[in-house]
C-alpha cells in the first residue's frame, strides 16, 4: 500500500487545543454509544457493517415525501411463521399472519426493529437512530418513547432501555420511566444477574498530558456496586491523541462462562477492526480471540461455545472468516473452507446444534460502488456447519444469501438475498421470497461493501 507524502504548515496552538478537546469528546462518545449503527450484537443470530441512511427531512424536521410504495409480500409462505418486521425503503412494516400493516410514515428512516423478550411489544428508532419508538408487536398502536439516543435493548425483566431513561411497560401499553440509564452500561446477561460497564478517568488540562484508568466492572444489577475485572493505563495529549486500550462494546456469555470486550487501542476510526477478548473473572488475564470488525457474535445454546468473524479490514470482500470458540479455554479454530474462500455472518440454532455461515469468493477490488457491491453479495451461499471440526455443507439454491436467522424450534432459516427476505421452510426445501425491498432499489447502504442487514428486520418466530 503507498502513502502519499504531503507538506502541511502546523496549526497554530489555539487550533490544536480545540481540535483536541473535540478529538476527546468525539472519541468517548464513539466508544460510550459503540456505534450503534456498526456493532451489530445478537445473541442468536450476526451481522456485522456500518449502514448510512439518507435523511429525508427538511431544516425544520418535517417529513419531505409523503408517499412510498408497498413492499411486496409472499403473505401465504409466512402464514403460521409468527411475525416479521422490516424496514423496506426507510418505512418500517410488519407481516403478521396474513396481514401487513405500515408501522412508521413513509420516508421516516426507521431502523433497528426488535421484539420485547415476552413477544409482546416491537421497538424501533426513527431518524436515524434520534428517535426510540414502541409499538405492540402486531404493529398497531406506535408511540415515541425518547428522544436523544436508540433504544439499549431490553432488560432480562422486561423494562426497556431507551434514549436516558430506562421505561416500565404495563399491560395496555402505558409508558413509565423508572429510572435513568447508568452511565457506561455496556452490555447484560439474557438472564439478568450480571452487567458491564466501562468507565474511564482522565486527569488534568487538555493542554497538557491527560492519564487516566479505563475499566471494565461488573455489577449483579445497573444500580449496584460495580467490581472492576480489567484495568488499563490511559492518556491523551494534543499531539499523539488518545493512546491505550478503550473498552468498545461487550457481550456478556450466559450461564457466567465470562464476558467477551473488544478494545479499541487509541486510533479515531476502528473501521478496520479492533482485537476482542474475553475474560472470565476479576483480575484475570484477558484472553485475545482475533479482530474483529464489529462485535459481530452468536452464541451457542448454553453460553459454552461461541462463533465470531475474525479478520481484520473494512472492506467486506477481505480477510473474513468464522472461527468457533470454546469459553473453557478461550480458544478459537477456523471453520473449514476452501482455500481463497471467505466465510463470514454466523448464527447457531436455537438447540446451539448447527452453525449456519454464509461463505464467498475473496476480493481484492478496491471500488464500492453499488455495482461492485451487488456482484459481491451475488456471489455468497448459505452453509451450514452439524458439528464441530466438520467441513461446512452447501444448502442448494441460496445463492446471495446474507444475514442468516434461525426458527425458535431450529428448522427453519430466513435470510437476506438479492435485498430481500427469503424463507427456508426446512434446510432441504427450496427458498420462498417472502418480503421486498429492504433497500431502495440500486442504494444499498453500505460501507465498503458491508451491510448492516440485520437492522432492517426482526423475526418474532413461533415454532
Amino acid at each position: 500500500m503507498s502513502v502519499e507524502q504531503r507538506t502541511v504548515a502546523p496549526p497554530a496552538p489555539d487550533d490544536l487545543i480545540g481540535d483536541a478537546e473535540a478529538l476527546f469528546k468525539e472519541a468517548r462518545r464513539r466508544a460510550r454509544r459503540r456505534r450503534l449503527l456498526r456493532l451489530v450484537v445478537v445473541l442468536a443470530i450476526v451481522g456485522g457493517g456500518v449502514l448510512a441512511y439518507r435523511v429525508g427531512f427538511d431544516t425544520t424536521g418535517t417529513t419531505i415525501l409523503t408517499s412510498a410504495p408497498v413492499p411486496a409480500v409472499n403473505e401465504d409462505a409466512f402464514a403460521n411463521r409468527g411475525i416479521l418486521a422490516f424496514v423496506s425503503q426507510g418505512r418500517l412494516w410488519v407481516l403478521d399472519a396474513t396481514k401487513l400493516t405500515a408501522v412508521s410514515r413513509p420516508y421516516q428512516q426507521a431502523s433497528s426493529p426488535e421484539f420485547s423478550p415476552d413477544g409482546r411489544w416491537l421497538t424501533y428508532t426513527l431518524r436515524n437512530g434520534l428517535q426510540a419508538w414502541l409499538a405492540r408487536s402486531d404493529g398497531s398502536a406506535p408511540r415515541l418513547v425518547a428522544t436523544g439516543g436508540a433504544t439499549g435493548g431490553w432488560l432480562a425483566d422486561g423494562r426497556l432501555i431507551a434514549g436516558a431513561g430506562i421505561w416500565r411497560v404495563s399491560a395496555t401499553g402505558a409508558l413509565t420511566r423508572v429510572g435513568t440509564r447508568p452511565d457506561g452500561l455496556l452490555a447484560w446477561s439474557p438472564n439478568g444477574g450480571r452487567y458491564v460497564f466501562a468507565s474511564s478517568t482522565m486527569t488534568g488540562p487538555f493542554t497538557k498530558r491527560r492519564t487516566g484508568i479505563e475499566r471494565l466492572q461488573v455489577s449483579s444489577t445497573l444500580t449496584g456496586a460495580r467490581t472492576a475485572w480489567y484495568q488499563a493505563p490511559v492518556s491523551f495529549t494534543i499531539r499523539s491523541g488518545l493512546q491505550g486500550p478503550f473498552i468498545d462494546g461487550a457481550v456478556v456469555l450466559p450461564h457466567r462462562h465470562g464476558i467477551l470486550f473488544r478494545v479499541d487501542q487509541g486510533q479515531m476510526d476502528d473501521a478496520d477492526g479492533a482485537d476482542l477478548y474475553e475474560i472470565r473473572a476479576p483480575g484475570t488475564r484477558p484472553n485475545v480471540l482475533g479482530v474483529t470488525v464489529g462485535l459481530s457474535v452468536t452464541i451457542g445454546s448454553d453460553g459454552a461455545f461461541f462463533a465470531i468473524t475474525s479478520g481484520a479490514n473494512r472492506y467486506a470482500w477481505q480477510t473474513k472468516m468464522v472461527t468457533t470458540c470454546s469459553a473453557a479455554t478461550a480458544t478459537c479454530a477456523p471453520v473449514r473452507t476452501n482455500g481463497g474462500v471467505l466465510s463470514f455472518d454466523p448464527a447457531y440454532s436455537a438447540d446451539g446444534k448447527t452453525l449456519a455461515l454464509v461463505e464467498a469468493p475473496s476480493s481484492t477490488a478496491a471500488n464500492i460502488g453499488q455495482t461492485t457491491v451487488q456482484l459481491w453479495c451475488a456471489t455468497h451461499t448459505l452453509w451450514i456447519v452439524r458439528q464441530d471440526n466438520a467441513a461446512p455443507l452447501e444448502v442448494s439454491d441460496t445463492h446471495g444469501a446474507s444475514a442468516p436467522t434461525w426458527s425458535a424450534n431450529s428448522k427453519s432459516l430466513l435470510y437476506v438475498a438479492d435485498d430481500a427476505l427469503w424463507l427456508l421452510p426446512t434446510l432441504t426445501s427450496k427458498p420462498i421470497r417472502v418480503a421486498s425491498p429492504l433497500f431502495t432499489p440500486g442504494d444499498w447502504s453500505s460501507f465498503y461493501g458491508e451491510i448492516n442487514w440485520t437492522s432492517q428486520f426482526a423475526w418474532l418466530s413461533h415454532a
